[in-house]
């Protein structure tokens, strides 16, 4: 089971931006008859915090277009994860 969601556009409003790449983090969480899970304080902030963390931006980038989307796997039943990936772009303003 798949779901996700994205936040609003980038703030450049002028032609003065090159895009970069696209960064993702990811962040995941198994439950074993419905027990696990609190070791963490959250997925998303888990998979931004991996996404900061494998993706540093450099001076005059900014992180953009921030997408959530959220994987649900249930394995013989009793066996549950909840992957969240998180994804944005990196666009470097050239002005």
């Amino acid at each position: 089971m798949n779901s996700g969601y994205i936040t609003g556009p980038a703030p450049a409003i002028e032609n003065n931006f090159k895009y970069v790449k696209n960064a993702v983090g990811k962040s995941k969480l198994t439950y074993v008859f419905g027990l696990g899970g609190n070791m963490k304080e959250g997925l998303i902030r888990d998979a931004k915090n991996n996404l900061i963390a494998n993706y540093p931006v450099n001076n005059g980038q900014i992180l953009v277009n921030f997408t959530i989307d959220h994987k649900k796997t249930c394995i013989l039943g009793f066996i549950w994860t909840h992957e969240v990936i998180v994804t944005a772009d990196i666009l470097e303003y050239t002005d």
